[in-house]
């Protein structure tokens, strides 16, 4: 056979070779590395949608009221603020560790809502720790711990308290006086305080207050009155707390 043709013939193995394997190539490699790309853009996008969850989770600021005006007593009535920039979807609410099932209901960003749980029948003489869950993951208490119903079927408040939202521009201290019924009356005990806040964040803080009733705050800044009027603690016929927002 001539030598030519060994060659040739040998020349065309190499090609139908390379052929082959860039064929394999192209039909089983280059596709598993398309899928492992795509796997990691999603795990990419799995880690930042858990972690942006992670952010709005810590930001949600909701606060929890139970009471019961004398008028539809014993049954509760559950109030729930959300304070904070996103809206918050209310999933389940617990009372003593047991859930209740309601319909999922969405609160806005610096508003409430209230409503009736009238399928809860408590037990005399039985503490109640009341807590909702959010669609985040997040828990929240009832803002007082606990509530109370007694042996004459009256629900009891162990704490009263006056919270305090400053977002006045600028930063620094704001003193806080706190009296008893009028400006005429005598200082809470705790008051006057101050209340440090940065210039470019609203700074919270609380006063516990021995019952219901009447107080009159009073807030300054540099010796600028900034806040002064009364506020009242309307208990059992709203919330053992009241916030001042300036």
């Amino acid at each position: 056979m001539p030598i030519t043709d060994i060659s040739f013939r040998r020349g065309t193995s190499t090609i139908l070779g390379t052929l082959i394997f860039v064929g394999i190539m192209f039909t089983a490699i280059i596709p598993m590395m398309l899928v492992m790309k795509q796997v990691d853009t999603i795990h990419e996008m799995r880690k930042y949608e858990l972690t942006r969850l992670d952010e709005e989770r810590i930001r949600e600021e909701v606060y929890v009221y139970a009471f019961s005006p004398p008028e539809t007593s014993p049954i509760l009535t559950l109030r729930v603020e959300n304070r904070g920039d996103f809206v918050v979807k209310i999933v389940r609410i617990w009372i003593n560790d047991s859930p209740h099932l309601v319909e999922d209901f969405a609160v806005q960003p610096m508003s409430w809502i209230e409503m009736q749980l009238d399928y809860f029948t408590p037990i005399l003489d039985k503490h109640y720790f009341i807590k909702v869950t959010t669609d985040r993951g997040s828990l929240f208490y009832e803002d007082s711990g606990s509530i109370y119903f007694n042996i004459n079927g009256e629900w009891e408040a162990e704490n009263f308290a006056i919270f305090f939202i400053i977002s006045y521009q600028g930063g620094g201290y704001f003193d806080v006086e706190v009296k008893q019924g009028s400006d005429a009356g005598p200082h809470v005990e705790g008051s006057p305080f101050s209340i440090h806040k940065s210039a470019q964040q609203t700074a919270f803080d609380y006063l516990s207050v021995p019952a219901a009733g009447t107080y009159h705050v009073k807030i300054t800044k540099s010796s600028q009155v900034i806040y002064n009027d009364c506020v009242t603690i309307y208990w059992p016929d709203g919330p053992r707390s009241v916030t001042v927002c300036r």
